[in-house]
């Protein structure tokens, strides 16, 4: 066996093994070279090999990653799995959060412009109505809430079609809220539901406190969830529902394409399907035109649409949403003997704070601010972080995934960035087999370039680095 075909069997070994997995890079010329002892001629001559049998993708003055979808890319079908997270997520997020100096690692909104200003002038105004006479607007606001603030709502979630009834839509406790009254409106304990996968660890949390099962359907950019491993789920396990975060999602960035949700929607109905739409980011696309909800497609009320202003405005407003369709009467139940209101008060300054010129302005800085922002993060990131850790370029919203060698421990450098004062999200939250423990999930929403922030870059940069020579120099010829 020449030289280059025992490095073919190296990499090919590594593929089989999963320690090196599609999108992955692999390790430079330099390094490989050393590690197994052989010329940089050989692992040259195997790269091109590689590529050339399209196991492998040549990136100019990047190096080389795994192809997806390679003979070595085959994943066993997915199956139910119970979800078994604890408080692992509020330990690890809640705690770090609190103690950063530079947060690269919440899911939160930039709060400091102008409209979320606006919104607590027209608050403040309302309060002080409120000391000066009878509660007007604090009494409790029974489900479905808020008549004035449904119909902005209803205005609002536009995308040149009709979308929304206001007499459809229940005003909830943020986003979270609306996802759990959905689940518990289709879903009885021990059901299985279909999530996109890496899934919002908030999600999973939600689902595990219902005692649902969970099969869990991979989601890439662009396209979003795998259509036709859904299709083949569903031919084999009885699912109630399936929740997926379309737009601007949650960590992958994509907005799904109007052609997949027309398929997804063919497929939901051919199967009798709930779908409940997690929008909760929808409106931070990074250009003026809004994507179609899966909500204005369906005619025939099996998709659940949820939302808040918690992503657009501020997280402690608590102001979300839902529109149950079908499943309106019980939504609306579970909302009053679970929670009984939401706050009057806030809803009404909700409604006064959409009808204004201020949310149209508001959203579209918001929309400009993030594009310009992931402009700037994405080149930080380049300059900052070695080679092998594969940034994902996110289409809207401010969140950006990273793929990491699949041997380093994203757990591991969430930990060490922690002790330096910096948080970032581990991927591990993201799955319930820790699939994603090679990656990490970055918010680029308050990023100005500032010393201190291009400081906590260059330190993950370091640390990704010292990882991957640390396993280079371990892994055996």
């Amino acid at each position: 066996m020449k030289v280059y075909e025992k490095v073919i069997k190296h990499i090919e070994h590594q593929l089989r093994s999963g320690a090196l997995q599609a999108y992955d890079f692999l390790p430079s010329v330099r390094s490989l070279s050393q590690t197994l002892n052989v010329s940089k001629n050989s692992v040259i001559r195997a790269y091109i090999a590689l590529e050339q049998s399209r196991v492998i993708l040549a990136h100019p003055r990047k190096g080389f990653s795994i192809k997806a979808d390679t003979e070595y890319d085959q994943p066993q079908p997915p199956s139910p799995q119970k979800v078994i997270r604890g408080a692992t997520s509020l330990d690890i997020i809640g705690s770090a959060q609190r103690q950063a100096d530079v947060v690269f690692g919440s899911a939160n909104p930039d709060t400091r412009i102008k409209g979320r200003k606006e919104f607590y002038k027209q608050l403040n105004k309302l309060v002080r109505l409120e000391i000066k006479s009878p509660a007007i607007y604090s009494h409790y606001q029974a489900p479905p809430g808020n008549l004035e603030l449904r119909q902005q709502i209803a205005k609002k979630t536009h995308s040149g079609h009709a979308e929304l009834d206001p007499e459809e839509i229940i005003i909830t406790n943020g986003a979270q809220e609306a996802i759990s009254l959905a689940l518990r409106s289709t879903t009885q304990p021990g059901d299985i539901i279909a999530v996109e996968s890496p899934c919002f660890y908030g999600t999973l949390q939600c689902i595990e406190a219902l005692g649902l099962q969970i099969i869990e359907i991979p989601s890439h950019a662009p396209d979003g969830i795998d259509l036709e491993q859904l299709s083949n789920i569903l031919e084999r396990w009885e699912i109630k529902t399936i929740l997926l975060n379309p737009h601007a999602n949650n960590p992958l960035g994509f907005n799904m394409p109007d052609t997949m949700k027309s398929s997804l929607m063919a497929i939901a109905q051919a199967y009798d399907l709930v779908i409940i739409e997690d929008d909760v980011f929808g409106k931070l696309v990074h250009t003026s035109q809004r994507r179609r909800t899966l909500k204005s497609m369906d005619t025939e009320g099996r998709v659940i649409l949820c939302s808040a202003l918690s992503k657009i405005l501020d997280p402690d407003i608590r102001i979300g949403w839902v529109s149950p369709g079908r499943y309106f009467d019980q939504v609306n139940y579970l909302k009053y003997v679970t929670t009984l209101a939401t706050s009057g008060l806030m809803q009404h300054a909700s409604a006064l704070w959409m009808e204004s010129a201020n949310f149209d302005r508001h959203i579209k800085q918001l929309q400009n601010n993030y594009r310009q922002r992931k402009i700037l993060f994405i080149e930080a990131l380049k300059i900052c972080l070695p080679v092998e850790a594969h940034i994902n370029n996110p289409d809207s919203g401010y969140l950006c995934w990273i793929t990491l060698p699949f041997n380093i421990d994203g757990d591991n450098l969430f930990e060490r960035m922690k002790s330096d004062g910096v948080s970032i999200t581990p991927g591990s939250l993201f799955g319930t087999a820790r699939q994603f423990q090679h990656c990490i999930r970055l918010n680029f929403s308050t990023f100005d370039n500032t010393p201190k922030q291009l400081s906590a870059l260059a330190r993950l940069g370091e640390l990704i680095s010292e990882e991957i020579n640390f396993q280079t120099q371990k892994s055996p010829a």
